[in-house]
């Protein structure tokens, strides 16, 4: 078999298919089947997911690459985390970093003030504060789509009483303070 078929290195150390380098765990471009199977790493969506549980003493941080599809969803309807958070939207044409090639909106706080964007954009969104939905408007080149929260596990608090009531069922909504539901087992 010739090299572009070889699985690399670090995916079977995560597979515990080699051993473990000293650092290995600080590495992640795989998660674990037994991950897989747990909170949002069982969501494909993501390219990255990793929290505490998956590397020890890591924040919430996850990686999305966005194409046409997302434009199909609704959106993620408003609201809150118990943790401060940052959104990174990063375009991907190396010519023109700046260019977010799609359009994406995001509202910010009870007021649902509309903030549209179409270049490489960073969001700093402080602890308890309202925001989204956030809903890809339009897509002309797939982007990278980055979440950090500043906390172990995902909390995360729905605000459905904000969108209109015929637009619920079609958002999506999370409620969970993974946290606590880890504490209790």
């Amino acid at each position: 078999m010739g090299d572009s078929h070889k699985i690399p290195e670090t995916v079977l150390r995560r597979c515990n298919q080699m051993p473990e380098l000293k650092y290995s765990r600080y590495f992640l471009n795989e998660l674990k089947p037994e991950e897989r199977q747990k909170g949002l790493g069982k969501n494909p969506i993501f390219t990255i997911w990793a929290d505490d549980d998956i590397i020890k003493g890591c924040n919430v941080f996850s990686v999305v690459i966005m194409g046409e599809q997302a434009t199909k969803i609704a959106g993620h309807g408003p609201h809150i985390h118990k943790h401060p958070e940052v959104l990174v939207a990063l375009g991907t044409d190396p010519e023109h970093p700046k260019d977010l090639g799609a359009e994406v909106e995001l509202c910010m706080g009870p007021e649902m003030e509309s903030h549209r964007f179409t270049e490489s954009t960073l969001v700093y969104i402080p602890a308890n504060f309202i925001h989204c939905p956030f809903r890809v408007l339009r897509v002309t080149r797939p982007f990278i789509f980055i979440q950090a929260q500043y906390g172990p596990k995902l909390q995360e608090t729905s605000l459905k009483k904000l969108v209109a009531e015929e637009l619920r069922d079609k958002m999506i909504f999370i409620d969970t303070d993974a946290l606590q539901e880890q504490e209790k087992t």
